[in-house]
Parts: structure tokens; C-alpha cells; sequence
């Protein structure tokens, strides 16, 4: 049987993320207050008796976090076991926000979100235990999506090592997907750390080529005149015929290309003049 865990009251996004890294619901989450010099034998949040086996995150009497020498301490969630499994970057971020009060570069402010979710919980009325309770259980999902869309993202490293050919054309790179399905992480993966423009999927009847956001080139608009039929979006991202968000059921026109390959020397025959 789970014991739950013990955090301080008006959580932050340290004592979230320990709540989410633990697994538990926030039905079993309690909040002691910081300054409590021992635990006590009834919540004081919720008036339920405690076992004294439930596990204590981000509080003085449990798992505070690593303190250096020079007397910065870090985030507790850090040093859970649980943290091995976690979105590195967004460790990286709990524990600057822990440690210095703020996130230079942050991807997205998780602490803004975290006061906006309290923001709102309040205007609904909610106080005390249950508003800290209702941030924990919004919060708990962001993070715990954050490391799940992590672990997608490492799956997508595995299989772009195992099975997908980045080329080149022109100055630019294009990854050739393999047919079918792909994970929606996988473009994210090939322009982030691979440094790929964008890339060329078929599925089906669907053929066509995309390029990665924050990508300003090259412009696919330049191949209209030889695909006539296909979708071509007036940003120049986006050349298809069919795709995920509108499949087709019918192949290409006759003279357009009808597989990747075909796509592929038609983006060379463009861009590599």
C-alpha cells in the first residue's frame, strides 16, 4: 500500500516536481508546513493520521536537495532515484529555479505556468489545502508529460540511428523518413540535434516534404510548377500530396512524383542549381 508523500504548503515547482516524480495522486500528497521540527501523528492539512512511512520530498525533515559548500542548495527532485528517468533539460531548469530564484534561458517558464495555474485555481475560489492540492495535480500532468514526450524523443533517436537517411540537397539537409507511421517527435529530434531542414515522408498514397519550424529555407513554393495538383502552403513549408492532418486516398498525378525517391530528385533538381 502507498504511503503518499509529504511537501511544504503553496508548493513550488520543485515540490511539483518531486510530487510528479514520485508517481502518487494528489489525493496522496500532504503539506507540512517548512518550519515543523517533527511529524506529527494527524495532518494538519487534511486531519488524516500519518504512518510515519510516508515519504518526505523538498522538506527539511526529508529529501531537501544537495547543499554545497558555498551554501547554494539545489532542487530536491534532483535527487530522487526517480530523477534518472526524468527530461534532463527540465531537471536542468527546477534545479536553476531552485538554486538561484529564476531560469536565464528557459524553454518555456514552468514557473510562470505554475503561478498561472495557482492564479486561476484562486479566481475559482479555491484556498489552502485545496488550492495547493489543485496545483500539485495540474502541475503533476505537465511534468509528467514533459518527461514522457522526453522518453518519445529518445525512442525517435534510437530509430533515426537505426533507420533513417539524412541527404543532402544544396546547402541544406533532408532526412528520408522510413514509410508509414513516424513518431511526431522525430522531426523535433532531426532539427534539434541533428540539424536537419526538414524532411521527406510517404505513407500510402501520401508523398511529400516538410520543413522544420524556425527553418526559413528552402522555399518549397519553387517546386509549384512541377507538381501541379499537390498542396503547396503559401509559406513555402510545406509540399504535399496528402498527408497526416489530410490523407488522401488517391496517387499522385500522373508526371508528379510518386515516392520519395521521386520527391527527392525533383528537390535536387531544383535546389542544387
Amino acid at each position: 500500500m502507498r504511503m503518499g508523500i509529504i511537501i511544504h504548503p503553496n508548493p513550488d515547482l520543485d515540490a511539483c516536481v518531486c510530487a510528479a516524480l514520485s508517481g502518487v495522486s494528489a489525493e496522496e500528497v500532504h503539506f507540512l508546513p517548512a518550519g515543523e521540527v517533527k511529524l506529527p501523528v494527524i495532518c494538519s492539512c487534511c486531519n488524516r493520521k500519518l504512518t510515519g512511512q510516508e515519504r518526505i520530498l523538498d522538506h527539511p525533515l526529508g529529501e531537501k536537495g544537495r547543499l554545497d559548500t558555498d551554501g547554494t542548495r539545489h532542487a530536491a527532485a534532483c535527487s530522487m532515484s526517480e530523477a534518472q528517468m526524468a527530461d534532463p533539460l527540465l531537471l536542468d531548469e527546477v534545479d536553476e529555479q531552485d538554486s538561484t530564484g529564476t531560469v536565464l534561458n528557459p524553454r518555456f517558464s514552468l514557473a510562470s505556468i505554475l503561478a498561472a495555474v495557482r492564479t486561476e485555481a484562486s479566481e475559482r475560489g479555491l484556498r489552502g489545502t485545496n488550492l495547493d492540492r489543485e496545483v500539485v495535480r495540474v502541475m503533476s500532468r505537465i511534468i509528467t508529460g514533459l518527461n514522457i514526450l522526453n522518453a518519445k524523443r529518445q525512442e525517435a533517436d534510437i530509430t533515426i540511428n537505426g533507420g533513417v537517411r539524412i541527404v543532402e540537397i544544396g546547402s541544406f539537409k533532408f532526412a528520408i523518413l522510413p514509410e508509414g507511421n513516424t513518431s511526431p517527435q522525430m522531426g523535433i529530434v532531426l532539427n534539434q540535434k541533428y540539424g536537419v531542414t526538414g524532411h521527406i515522408y510517404a505513407q500510402q498514397n501520401n508523398v511529400g516534404v516538410t520543413r522544420y519550424p524556425g527553418r526559413n529555407e528552402p522555399d518549397l513554393t519553387k517546386l509549384k510548377s512541377f507538381i501541379p495538383g499537390w498542396f503547396i502552403h503559401t509559406a513555402g513549408f510545406l509540399a504535399c500530396w496528402g498527408s497526416r492532418k489530410s490523407p488522401t486516398k488517391s496517387l499522385p498525378p500522373k508526371g508528379t512524383p510518386q515516392n520519395q525517391e521521386d520527391l527527392l530528385a525533383l528537390m535536387r533538381e531544383v535546389f542544387e542549381k
